[in-house]
């Protein structure tokens, strides 16, 4: 039984969270797609709930926040000090904060992106098909990866170690592993289309009504959040493999 440790990095409104949940919520229904026995730990990492060692399980977790990297909160050093020792005990998963944080902490470099805000179905196209993907519908390096995206800042520049699997012209830097126990996302394939909207509509104000609709329109297009879920099983049963 895989025991996933989810380190959560920011409070969902409260007056979303009878609807949507905490900003861990949708991580356990989501893996569960790829696989039904998988337990999860949640740990308040935006509270400074941290785990006393990198033990405590399997694997880890970091999740989206609305919080920027770049803020600096004052949590955010001690998760930084834990994610150093847990990336070398076993294996570890970035989702869009968690991604640039991973980069952050091992020595990358995120900033806000140029272009604005990264917003609506995203396709990212795959550099890489690593060996540990799943052969069910493996991809091939033409192939697209397609997921809801919401993020203003960006990794610029990579950790040391880091490979790209999939990018595209406005993140080139879409999901990536760095060493050989993080894998990470840009995007978020945890997150369901309905809160998608609710976030969409949220940034209308920032955003305009010509993005805003565009993002809200693609949200009728196929994503690939299943295939995710599938990667990062596959990922993590081959790293614990490797480390038992």
């Amino acid at each position: 039984m895989v025991v996933i440790g989810i380190l959560e990095c920011g409070q969902t409104r409260s007056d979303w969270l009878e609807e949507h949940g905490e900003m861990a919520d949708p991580f356990p229904p989501f893996l569960r797609r790829a696989d039904p026995a998988l337990r999860f730990r949640i740990y308040k990492a935006h509270e400074s709930q941290l785990p006393e060692q990198a033990d405590e399980c399997d694997a880890w977790l970091v999740t989206g926040s609305p919080l920027s990297v770049c803020d600096r909160p004052e949590w955010q050093s001690g998760l930084s000090a834990f994610l150093v020792e847990a990336v070398e005990h076993g294996p570890m998963i970035g989702i869009c904060y968690g991604h640039q944080l991973l980069h952050d902490t091992l020595g990358g470099t995120v900033e806000k992106a140029a272009a604005g805000w990264g917003i609506g179905v995203q396709s990212y196209q795959l550099r890489e098909v690593p060996t540990w993907a799943p052969r069910d519908g493996a991809r091939r390096a033409t192939d697209q990866f397609r997921l809801i995206a919401l993020h203003e800042d960006q990794v610029i520049q990579p950790a040391p170690g880091s490979r790209v699997l999939a990018g595209n012209t406005f993140c080139p830097l879409g999901i990536t592993t760095i060493g050989v126990n993080v894998l990470t996302i840009q995007a978020h394939p945890e997150m369901t289309r309905q809160l998608a909207r609710v976030l969409y509509e949220e940034l209308r104000g920032e955003q305009g009504d010509r993005l805003t609709d565009q993002a809200l329109q693609s949200l009728e297009t196929p994503i690939d959040d299943q295939l995710a879920a599938r990667w990062i099983l596959a990922f993590l049963q081959h790293r614990l493999q490797v480390t038992s």
